[in-house]
């Protein structure tokens, strides 16, 4: 009985050290991505509006502000942002979200009826 239980804790260790560094390093490269995305929301509503637009508000904003960002990027020219670890992708993310504010702004109004 203790060899049956024995092996089978060698193979849960050996599968385990087969599988979770991959799975380590996905969970934690999508935690760093959703702080990332997080703050640059978080920085773009700060700078428009004074306040966030709430926990899942900042991250859907930087997630998009993201894609924006590397887009405009790319097209002024200056890649080499992209580059730079961490902060890059922030800086990234404010200056795509903060576009992407301001045209939901210009399109829908700020809600503000006068």
């Amino acid at each position: 009985m203790k060899i049956k239980i024995g092996i089978g804790l060698l193979i849960a260790l050996l599968l385990a050290l087969f599988f979770l560094p991959g799975m380590l390093f996905k969970v934690l490269g999508l935690i760093v991505s959703l702080l990332v995305w997080g703050t640059s929301g978080y920085l773009a509503g700060k700078l428009l509006q004074g306040e966030g637009f709430g926990f899942l508000g900042n991250i859907v904003l930087g997630l998009v502000g993201g894609v924006v960002g590397s887009i405009l990027v790319a097209i002024i020219g200056i890649t080499g942002l992209v580059k730079v670890p961490f902060f890059g992708g922030i800086l990234v993310g404010v200056l795509g979200s903060v576009v992407v504010v301001v045209v939901a702004g210009l399109l829908y109004g700020d809600g503000e009826t006068e």
